[in-house]
């Protein structure tokens, strides 16, 4: 069955952007996807240095940064 990785702005969007969402074979491939999205925009966001577990990457962005995620296995 299909993942589908959702980022969106958290609470609403003030900059009138919608959830950003893809399909993905595996949980896995999902979560890279996400390690992906995270390092890329990691200077931006965070602006410190990143990390180099992508575990924590993941963890330490969404703390900060104005988005959350979400993976969730389709029906």
């Amino acid at each position: 069955m299909p993942y589908i990785l959702t980022i969106q702005e958290r609470n609403h969007s003030w900059a009138g952007r919608g959830p950003v969402r893809s399909e993905h074979a595996t949980k896995e491939e999902a979560q890279a996807t996400l390690i992906e999205y995270v390092s890329r925009n990691w200077d931006a966001e965070i602006g410190t240095e990143a990390p180099e577990d992508p575990n924590e990457l993941v963890d330490a962005y969404f703390a900060d940064a104005l988005e959350t995620y979400s993976i969730q296995k389709t029906a």
